[in-house]
């Protein structure tokens, strides 16, 4: 009864369309193995039209755009009256795909499948079926929410006709269908805080010594374990998070973190040798140099990682 109710759903669709047009449909039933480093992920989707015969039947006719490696697991074609035929089949693909990891784990992603068929607009142009297409509830992929799908066709000009001594013109247009998915963190605001709480407070006590007695030994000790705190932290994050060769915003909070912690160690060297003159000005010298560069170091530090992350989180909210 459902199969019959969308090939009655296409027919229409096609026979009242140009005689070149198709409909075609995308409903995507799983989405896994997603490789970030690789620059891929994985798919399995029903694919159908409504064709005019042999001479356009979309059997082995239909290019994944990016595909890696795709099988069809099943295909089928009916009548669907007259000299019309519905055809569907289901596909498994590897598909390539940008993951933008800088706004670690604020970031979005929108995972595409790209259709093209081997012959040009002139011959076949493709007309997306959003009243049946989708995404399916069921799918529940680790670590993210599905906020969206959308269908549409485009034009590509190739700005080549391929060789073909048949064609006048010296480029080839072919219809393309864009089906997208899209993608949000689950929890981000959880995954942030479970790395960079350690970061967090290493820096917090770094800062510690500043407020020490002249005579506490070795201020140094904790502004040093901090700096190895935050170098094991990035060893750890980075071996979680996916890798990425641009900065990301992981990377900066780590990066601007030693960066004030080697300042505290600086400050806190020279504090230490004005302390050791025994001289009553260079002692409330360095109290006030130890006070003025807490504060300095402090609000710096707050508002570096509020822009970073403000940043990261506000673009991943316009998304």
């Amino acid at each position: 009864m459902r199969r019959a109710v969308f090939a009655a759903v296409l027919l229409l669709f096609a026979a009242a369309s140009h005689a070149r047009d198709y409909p075609l449909g995308i409903y995507v039933t799983e989405l896994y193995n997603f490789d970030y480093a690789g620059q891929t992920f994985c798919t399995d989707f029903w694919l159908w039209s409504v064709y005019g015969g042999a001479e356009t039947d979309f059997r082995e006719t239909i290019d994944i755009v990016h595909d890696l490696g795709s099988s069809v697991r099943i295909y089928s074609s009916n009548s669907a009256g007259g000299e019309r035929f519905w055809m569907q089949q289901k596909i498994n693909a590897q598909i390539q795909c940008r993951w933008d990891m800088k706004r670690f784990p604020f970031d979005s992603a929108d995972l595409s499948i790209l259709l093209e068929d081997f012959r040009d607009i002139g011959d076949i142009r493709f007309l997306p079926d959003t009243v049946n297409s989708g995404i399916s509830p069921l799918i529940d992929v680790d670590g993210w929410n599905v906020t969206g799908f959308s269908l549409s066709e485009t034009a590509v000009d190739y700005g080549t006709n391929f060789g073909d001594m048949r064609r006048t013109e010296k480029e080839a247009v072919y219809s393309r269908v864009a089906a997208t998915v899209s993608l949000t963190r689950v929890r981000p605001w959880v995954t942030f805080f479970k790395m960079t709480s350690c970061v967090f407070i290493s820096l917090v006590l770094s800062l510690l010594p500043f407020f020490m007695k002249p005579e506490t030994d070795s201020r140094l000790a904790l502004p040093s374990a901090a700096l190895f705190a935050v170098v094991g932290n990035k060893y750890v994050v980075d071996s979680a998070v996916p890798s990425s060769a641009a900065l990301t915003l992981l990377d900066s909070i780590h990066s601007l973190s030693l960066l004030c912690i080697l300042l505290v160690c600086a400050v806190i060297i020279r504090t230490d040798g004005m302390r050791a003159t025994h001289d009553r000005s260079e002692l409330r010298r360095s109290f006030v140099i130890d006070r003025l560069a807490a504060c300095a170091i402090s609000l710096v530090y707050v508002a570096a990682n509020t822009m970073l992350v403000s940043r990261a989180f506000g673009f991943g909210m316009t998304r």
